[in-house]
């Protein structure tokens, strides 16, 4: 019998600059489906929505280049204004308070134990559920014989047009936001008070520090960011908030819930003025933009330890 000797194929070895090569090759090959869907699904709309905003533009034609007309348009628009009264109110009415109940809960919800590990659970059951399904069971809720009502008459006082009066019907938005949003901060603080190390914390009991010293001295100076990661998509999805505002009042009444991302709507689709809503939608962002920076710049420094 013969036998057949296999040589097995040495790996050939690359040079330093040919490995390196040869990882920026496969390191791009990785990160080409993620390049493509940022490409087609956010940098190509943006881009197009930056060439309409210097546009007159009704949907149906081609788009007539008007410069910074929709712009100074904005300035003598009083639908504009009010729409960005409104989404600064609803804005600074559902950030503040849903930050400051997420952080009371969750410094006790921190706390090791078994019935706050269940707590935990059942808090994110608002911020699992649709915006849309939330949208419809709290417009029950608000309903002329709705619980909303039924709980005012039961202390006695009078039902509340919550959707239809114009002095309650953002604040009927901001609980409502209020409500879905709470569960999701308290486990990002929660999560961020977990990770702070209890060494300083024993150390400043040593020293006498008290609950409430304790806290402010140590407790959110720590927690500074977490504190601003909640703050920027508080603040960045109420000023993008839409579906509450169409679903249970369409802006109204008489406009006293038209936020901003609604009335681009609004513009865009019922009035055809795609060109003008581009604009608005600029200005949006570059809002955001600024309000994430100055929240960085008087948040950022220190952090988690």
């Amino acid at each position: 019998m013969t036998t057949v000797g296999v040589r097995l194929a040495r790996p050939v070895a690359l040079s330093g600059k040919g490995q390196r090569r040869a990882e920026a090759t496969v390191g791009g090959l990785l990160a080409l489906p993620a390049a493509i869907f940022f490409c087609v699904f956010w940098l190509l709309p943006f881009l197009s929505a930056l060439y309409l905003s210097f546009t007159r533009y009704d949907l149906t034609g081609m788009p007539q280049w008007i410069g910074l007309g929709n712009y100074a348009r904005m300035l003598e628009d009083p639908g504009f204004w009010n729409s960005a009264q409104v989404t600064v109110i609803y804005t600074i009415g559902s950030v503040i308070p849903s930050i400051l109940l997420a952080l009371a809960i969750a410094v006790p919800l921190a706390r090791p134990g078994r019935l706050n590990s269940v707590l935990r659970g059942l808090i994110m059951i608002p911020a699992v559920m649709p915006l849309v399904a939330t949208s419809v069971v709290w417009r029950i809720i608000y309903a002329d014989g709705g619980p909303a009502n039924a709980v005012l008459g039961a202390v006695g006082l009078g039902p509340v047009s919550w959707l239809t009066d114009e002095r309650m019907a953002v604040w009927a938005l901001v609980l409502m936001v209020t409500w879905k949003h709470l569960g999701l901060f308290v486990i990002i603080l929660t999560a961020g008070l977990q990770g702070l190390s209890p060494s300083v914390f024993e150390a400043a009991a040593l020293d006498g520090a008290g609950p409430v010293r304790t806290f402010w001295s140590i407790t959110l100076p720590l927690l500074r960011r977490t504190l601003l990661f909640v703050l920027v998509i508080a603040v960045v999805g109420s000023m993008q908030a839409f579906i509450p505002a169409f679903l249970l009042t369409g802006g109204g009444p008489a406009g006293a819930t038209e936020v901003l991302p609604y009335y681009m709507w609004a513009t865009a689709f019922s009035f055809e003025r795609m060109g003008y809503a581009s604009a608005m939608a600029m200005v949006l962002l570059a809002v955001l933009i600024v309000a994430s920076l100055v929240q960085f710049r008087f948040l950022r420094g220190g952090g988690d330890e």
